[in-house]
């Protein structure tokens, strides 16, 4: 089974406070987004990834080691971004299904990742939740 994956980096960060947008931020000597590709890409499903950026933000991709990814112009919102990239990834006939993720949130769980591809297997869409525990989110 192949996968696809969309990386979503074409946020503007506001809420962040910063002039450099999350994606773009180092941690270790690597950005945000460099971190999520590493781990993404210990996964030989993937196929395909088409990283979501910002028209605007193209000036900090000149400093990341990014390699054997389609990098998409995004839209005015999140799910323009995203149909930006499924129409990308169309294409691409032998890929069946897509993940999306968001390149500000490099600390997912590998093991997450492999219980969604392994479900995959057996439903026709994944989508992962965490139990509340805080009443204030429920």
């Amino acid at each position: 089974m192949s996968f696809s994956l969309i990386l979503l980096a074409a946020g503007n960060s506001d809420r962040f406070k910063s002039k450099i947008p999350k994606p773009y931020h180092k941690l270790g000597g690597k950005t945000l987004l460099e971190i999520s590709l590493a781990k993404f890409k210990e996964f030989k499903e993937i196929k395909k990834i088409a990283v979501v950026i910002n028209k605007n933000h193209k000036k900090y991709l000149s400093n990341n080691r990014i390699e054997n990814v389609k990098f998409i112009i995004g839209g005015n919102t999140r799910s323009k971004s995203t149909y930006n990239a499924l129409k990308f990834l169309i294409n691409y006939k032998n890929l069946k299904n897509v993940l999306i993720h968001d390149a500000a949130r490099p600390n997912f769980s590998t093991n997450l990742l492999k219980r969604i591809v392994k479900q995959l297997k057996f439903n026709n869409s994944v989508v992962p939740v965490i139990n509340p525990n805080d009443s204030v989110k429920y």
